[in-house]
């Protein structure tokens, strides 16, 4: 993580022109997760030709991959999805992709990007452009529109939910925590962060 102000306000005008760039028409795509429409050829026929009438723009963006030798500069909380299993029952239920994909880290670009931009204004102290940043990512992730946008959906709830832990509000913490888990019960870090926030209530 930046410490240094001048690296944090490098990192605002890079998240900055990172948010400028990524407008609607920006097409979603993962390496390991398939949604639908995914295999559609003829979305991708239209993205390269540069049909504008299609939904999607000639413009992709990819999920963005921590691998382990990164753990150094990942934010803490995306440190628990490469320790996702809480019993060795749950890692017997991966199949062999899942058993490779379970040791990085991996959520969708944008709602990472807004995540990026709570951490950055609160290392910063500008509360209102951090707060801003927190509505912005509730907002994005909580729009059922945006669902065709997300592979690692339970990811990003995990995000939302430790800036709201981050805030001292562990009850909305809790709730897209437990929100996660209904997307995926178990190889799910959440089951870490409800037992952990569960600790700090009860502490």
């Amino acid at each position: 993580m930046l410490y240094c102000g001048g690296h944090l306000r490098a990192a605002v005008r890079v998240l900055k022109d990172v948010e400028g760039r990524y407008h609607s028409n920006v097409k979603t795509v993962c390496g390991c997760r398939i949604i639908q429409g995914d295999r559609d050829l003829k979305v991708f026929a239209n993205m390269l030709s540069g049909n504008t009438d299609n939904e999607f723009s000639k413009y992709l963006t990819f999920c963005v991959k921590l691998l382990r030798q990164e753990s150094y500069c990942t934010p803490f909380i995306l440190l628990f999805e490469m320790n996702r299993n809480i019993s060795e029952e749950e890692v017997a239920q991966r199949s062999l992709v899942g058993k490779q994909w379970m040791d990085i880290a991996e959520v969708d670009a944008r709602p990472f990007l807004h995540y990026l931009q709570y951490l950055t204004y609160g290392g910063l102290g500008e509360r209102g452009n951090q707060l801003y940043a927190l509505r912005f990512l509730n907002s994005y992730i909580c729009d059922a529109r945006n669902r065709i946008h997300m592979y690692h959906f339970e990811t990003s709830l995990n995000l939302l939910g430790h800036c709201y832990e981050m805030e001292g509000n562990y009850e909305s913490a809790l709730y897209y925590y437990e929100k996660s888990l209904l997307r995926f019960s178990t190889n799910n870090a959440a089951n870490w962060h409800v037992r952990r926030v569960l600790r700090i209530i009860s502490g």
